[in-house]
């Protein structure tokens, strides 16, 4: 029987495009950039607000009210952010956080070691039935790599919560406005870790509203090398063709999925992901629900496929 190749975790794809600007970027090795750093003293302290402003210029279409955030940091990925926030809400005594469930698990996790509960909730019930609090929220979602429509996110901010936005997988899917203008979004965090597949050279950023002094000194302690790619990618007029060059490569691999087995999957917003709603689950038999079912998560079956871009490039 075929093997269904897909993937539980989220393992990006090192698109051939990113590998090939890290390349140009590494050869010759910018030596002189680390070198500048005592040249004048503190030369490289402020060496990400420049590139912060490129990023938030590309993807201004997408997230235009990030630039509203008072305060920015380059942090190691998304993670770092998700932390020193998460250290923020403990020092203000907060002791649960709201995710829907099947969301990220790294909040629960994280959540734990800052003695906050996180409670899953349902997308049918009403946020307004819930005690205000807090919210992490992803988006594109990591429940199934599909945009949440900015009206359900507004209508929890207008619920009296505020709202951790998570936008791990921004520059994966499809042109979309994600709207941060409301006051209680209170921090963001971005990472080009799945969507360019980065996710060892730890590049990230985290906005925010107030600042959050645990990240004052990740002006000294941040990665240059990273920051350099961010800017190389950012730059990149490449980068800005990934979806419509993929897109049709991710919709040929989950037909040959089907093809094979028969799910139904249906390729995510995100370039990296297929799904299955639970309700399509009903109507596997037990062989094929025997084959999903490691990769539920709430309502919904997530699917990395990694794998099959890998044997789609070297079949190339």
């Amino acid at each position: 029987m075929t093997e269904l190749k897909a993937i539980k975790t989220v393992y990006s794809y090192l698109f051939p495009e990113v590998r090939e600007l890290i390349s140009e970027l590494a050869s010759p090795f910018p030596h002189e950039v680390f070198l500048s750093s005592v040249k004048p003293p503190g030369a490289l302290d402020d060496f990400h607000e420049p590139i912060i402003d490129r990023v938030l210029n590309f993807f201004g279409d997408s997230v235009p009210k990030l630039k509203d955030f008072k305060y920015r940091y380059p942090t190691s990925g998304s993670e770092e952010g998700i932390k020193e926030v998460m250290t923020l809400l403990q020092s203000k005594g907060v002791k649960k956080n709201y995710v829907l469930k099947g969301e990220y698990e790294g909040y629960s996790e994280v959540g734990k070691t800052r003695c906050i509960e996180t409670v899953e909730v349902s997308n049918e019930t009403n946020p307004k039935n819930l005690e205000p609090g807090f919210w992490f929220i992803s988006n594109p979602s990591a429940r199934n790599g599909n945009i949440i429509p900015n009206e359900y996110v507004e209508k929890i901010c207008n619920a009296g919560h505020k709202v951790f936005y998570d936008l791990a997988y921004l520059g994966s899917t499809r042109q979309h406005n994600f709207d941060l203008s409301h006051e209680n979004i209170f921090a963001a965090v971005l990472s080009f870790s799945k969507p360019y597949g980065l996710f060892y050279h730890r590049i990230g950023f985290t906005f925010s509203r107030e600042e959050i002094q645990s990240l004052y000194s990740n002006k000294w302690f941040k990665n240059i090398f990273g920051l350099l790619i961010a800017d190389k990618i950012v730059t990149s007029p490449s980068i800005k063709k990934l979806y419509e060059k993929y897109r049709p490569v991710q919709e040929k691999i989950i037909d040959g999925i089907n093809n094979d087995f028969d799910l139904g999957m249906r390729p995510s917003d995100a370039l990296l992901l297929g799904y299955l709603g639970g309700e399509d689950a009903e109507n596997l038999n037990s062989g094929q629900r025997e084959i999903i079912s490691k990769f539920r998560r709430g309502d919904f079956y997530r699917f990395c496929l990694t794998p099959y871009y890998l044997e789609h490039e070297e079949g190339e």
